[in-house]
């Protein structure tokens, strides 16, 4: 499938936005190569032609499907770009007041700027033995791997 074939009517793509960063769209019109505008509905409804420069062929980002929206691995997304994990990092923390996301072993943080319940005791015992990715993206799950890791470290650097 070329990259063209991608870009057909009810296709969602993020396009700049200077208030917003990014803003969602949808594709109305099939695109063709060549074309010079590719033609969109906001959300607000408002229709657009988004330009194409058709040398450099430079298309808008593709938007995940709605069920990997919230996803708590960034490496689960369809399409892992600048809009994507934004989008899924402001959706994580927004709606669910999530503030940490795993891509990969990775942990990002979001920064809330006022604690949180989430580094009690009770969350601590939670984490404890539990596999990362068991449970929902946590420094605690990424402490007890790390303690994971090293303690089998020290098994096979004993044994030798």
């Amino acid at each position: 499938m070329s990259v063209v074939e991608l870009y057909t009517k009810y296709t969602r793509v993020w396009i700049p936005d200077p208030e917003d960063v990014w803003k969602s769209a949808e594709i109305i019109r099939d695109y063709k190569e060549g074309d010079k505008a590719l033609h969109l509905k906001l959300e607000d409804e408002t229709i657009v032609e988004y330009p194409i420069n058709p040398k450099a062929n430079e298309l808008p980002f593709l938007r995940n499907p709605d069920i990997l929206v919230g996803e708590n691995d960034l490496t689960a997304l369809s399409y892992l770009h600048e809009p994507a994990v934004l989008h899924n990092l402001k959706v994580r923390f927004l709606e669910s007041n999530h503030i940490y996301t795993y891509c990969g072993i990775v942990l990002v943080a979001i920064n809330p700027y006022e604690q949180l319940p989430i580094y009690g005791q009770d969350v601590i015992y939670a984490y404890s033995g539990q596999n990362m990715g068991d449970m929902d993206p946590h420094i605690f799950a990424v402490a007890e791997e790390a303690y994971k890791q090293m303690a089998r470290e020290r098994r096979t650097t004993n044994m030798r």
